[in-house]
């Protein structure tokens, strides 16, 4: 799926760009991709990805990517050079330059990134009504950087940036609808529409390090669903109805083959009284 800016998602992988082409990694142990294209004569000059650690190159590609679980793609052909993580470590994080080596001591920046990787969270799950409002809420108490951001089917952004924005300058689409707490480790949304279905995240970082995720996914309250009173209450006694038909069928059965039992003993009664009848006849002919 790819985003705004050039932002891509990855299987279950959120990647999200901020204003400063800046990328946020979610989960440890997924896989990511930072883009960068360069369609100029690959003959003539050199792509390549600078790290606070090392300098990626095609021909380094295949010892990098077997140490630090990362590699270049090889757009010798198509242009496309993207950094491609097969495995996410939190030491991923930190800022990503691809650029264009035009000779020696003299390049031509093409994308810069911050990834920023965080540990897994288990997510949570808030249920509203149009016109409802509902609290959204960080599970820390550090507040040395706090980053809130969306995924919606309408769109993918940054909600408030504490380090880069001192003051709130929220999205259009929520203009009056969105209040923070100070430190904004709670967010309150209200008027809520079906527009606003999707993923929320806080990601909290300390020292520069992200220490937390907690991701909120926003569901419509379906009366009928199956996680309405009513869905409960049906499930409840359709439960209850086909306990009592198992009962049913298990004292029909009960009883069935007890009546068979009787009539077999009854059978076999009458058969041996029947024999008994027969030898003493047999005997008092003799």
């Amino acid at each position: 799926m790819e985003l705004a800016s050039g932002c891509h998602v990855i299987q279950t992988h959120l990647l999200i760009c901020s204003a400063a082409s800046s990328y946020v990694g979610l989960t440890v142990g997924e896989e990511a991709v930072l883009p960068c294209f360069n369609h100029g004569d690959p003959n003539g000059t050199e792509t390549k990805w600078k790290t606070k650690q090392i300098t990626i190159s095609w021909d380094s590609n295949q010892l990098t990517s077997r140490w630090n679980q990362m590699y270049m793609s090889d757009g010798r052909s198509s242009g496309n050079f993207s950094l491609i993580f097969t495995s996410l470590m939190l030491n991923h994080s930190g800022w990503y330059d691809c650029y264009e080596q035009l000779q020696p001591g003299k390049n031509k920046l093409i994308n810069a990134y911050e990834l920023r990787v965080c540990p897994k969270s288990e997510p949570l799950t808030e249920f509203f009504l149009e016109g409802e409002e509902v609290v959204l809420s960080c599970n820390s108490n550090l507040t040395d950087n706090v980053m809130w951001y969306r995924q919606t089917a309408q769109v993918n952004d940054v909600i408030l940036n504490t380090r880069s924005i001192k003051t709130a300058n929220y999205p259009k689409d929520l203009d009056g609808r969105i209040n923070a707490s100070d430190p904004p480790t709670f967010l309150v949304l209200s008027n809520l529409s079906l527009a606003d279905r999707g993923e929320y995240w806080c990601a909290v970082f300390y020292k520069g390090v992200c220490v937390s995720v907690t991701k909120t996914v926003l569901v419509e309250w379906d009366p009928f669903g199956i996680n309405s009173m009513f869905y409960r209450v049906y499930s409840s006694l359709m439960g209850c109805a086909l306990l009592g038909m198992v009962c049913v069928l298990i004292t029909v059965n009960l009883k069935t083959r007890r009546r068979d039992q009787a009539s077999l003993n009854t059978r076999k009664t009458a058969a041996q009284t029947l024999r008994q009848k027969r030898n003493g006849v047999e005997e008092e002919g003799d």
